[in-house]
Parts: C-alpha cells; structure tokens; sequence
C-alpha cells in the first residue's frame, strides 16, 4: 500500500522529555523484565477508540480466559468502572495523563516509559511500577545510561505497547479500541467524547476513513511492525487498523 505522507510533530520540546526522564532514572524504580506476567501468549491491548464500548464483553472473556490485558489512556478506568482489573497500563506519553488513572490499584501493573511526565510517576508512588525506556532518534535518548534496554516501535502508547508485548515474549497480539480512525459520524477520535480538529481522509481498499495527522500516522506506523516482527495481530471493531489487516490477507501479506 503507499505510504502516507504526514508531517507529525511529537509533543513537548526535547528539555522537557529529557527533563522528564532524568526525574524517572532518579526514583531508582524496577525496570521493565521478561514476563512479569503469567500468560498463554497473547497480549491484548485496549485502547480508546471509539469503537471499544462495544466489545466489554469480549474483554471480559479474553481477561477470565487468562490473556494479559493492558489497558493504554483512558481505557485503565473504564475498564475499572466495567468490572475489568488490567493486568498492565502502558504510557510513553510525556504530558501529564494523571487524571487517566483515577481507579490506580494494587493489581495492575504500570509499565512507564521514562519520558513520561513526573505527575504521572507522583501519582502512582506507592503502586507496582515498571520503568522501561523508548527509544528513538531524538537526541532525548541521549540522556538514558548506555547500558539500559530501549525499545523502539511507533509514535503512539499502542504501538509502543505491541513492541513492549514482543520484548516480553508475547507473539500474539489482540487489539480494541485501535482504530486509529474516528467514529462513523466523524465527532469523536476517542470513546470518551473529544473532538478531532481538522480532519484528512484516508483510503484503504474501497472504503474511506476518517483521521487526524496522529491517527493517520499510528495506521502508517503500523504497518511496519510486519517488517521486524513475527507476530499475529488480529484487531476487533470496524475501524482503520482493522481495515488494513483485512487489506493485507487480500493481498497475501502476514498479519
């Protein structure tokens, strides 16, 4: 398929990402390690796209099933609020997301990049927390010690969460809430209400889907999870990142 081209900026200048991981690196927290969770091989990642509010009752069951759950922003507390413990909650974001994790709790996990915002790290002081290190060709990455692990993938909390699974030995992964797209009456690009701003469509097969620069690149980063990793990834609800799988298998391709 061609690549879009899209000119997306990251949020925050470098001083304040650095800022941020040098107050994670001094809390002197555990750091991310291999399997910290019983699992049958599947991850399951939900997001929060607007198309996750229909699927609780397959999360519920993928959870009672035994498959990791991690939940990524706004999904940790409706998740909660629905009868559903993640096993795990991922952020690289570097803004301060502390009111995403109203319901923090003794049983999930939270697998913090350290670029995330300190707020974040405050908030959850007296809970499990895994420290673990994004890496990219910023010069942010700079300041990380040489002898730590770090993980590469896409722009986005989802797409680093996949990269993060495969590190940890997981070789199947099941999205929701992914659909890097916005809702079918092009009002919402989460579950939880907000608006888009401006908005480009995007053309995958014959059908048109509704994004901003940030979801159109998450769909364009995606695809390159294929070309360094054996994984199977099979996404639920009818959005873009679903659409692309289904484009793939037409055309012969692994998903």
């Amino acid at each position: 398929m061609q690549p879009l081209l899209i000119n997306v900026a990251q949020y925050g200048t470098w001083d304040e990402v650095t800022g941020n991981i040098d107050s994670a690196l001094q809390r002197e927290l555990r750091e991310l390690v291999a399997a910290p969770f019983a699992h049958d091989g599947t991850f399951v990642i939900v997001g929060s796209g607007p198309s996750v509010t229909e699927h609780i009752a397959q999360i519920r069951a993928d959870k009672d099933a035994g498959k990791t759950i991690c939940a990524i922003k706004g999904s940790h507390d409706w998740l909660i609020e629905n009868g559903i413990t993640p096993d795990c909650f991922l952020s690289v974001e570097p803004r301060d997301r502390s009111d995403q994790l109203k319901h923090k709790n003794e049983d999930t996990v939270y697998m913090l990049a350290s670029r995330v915002h300190p707020n974040v790290f405050d908030a959850l002081k007296d809970h499990k927390v895994l420290l673990w290190h994004s890496w990219s060709e910023a010069k942010e990455c700079e300041v990380i010690p040489k002898d730590k692990l770090q993980i590469g993938g896409g722009t986005t909390s989802g797409l680093r969460a996949i990269n993060v699974a495969y590190m940890l030995g997981y070789r199947k992964i099941k999205l929701y809430g992914f659909d890097s797209c916005l809702s079918k009456d092009k009002k919402r690009k989460r579950f939880t209400g907000e608006g888009p701003g401006q908005v480009i469509d995007v053309i995958v097969g014959d059908r048109t889907f509704w994004c901003t620069g940030a979801l159109a690149q998450q769909a364009q980063d995606f695809q390159q999870i294929y070309q360094v990793m054996d994984v199977t990834i099979e996404s639920v609800g009818d959005g873009l990142i679903s659409a692309i799988i289904e484009e793939r298998k037409k055309k012969g391709l692994p998903t």
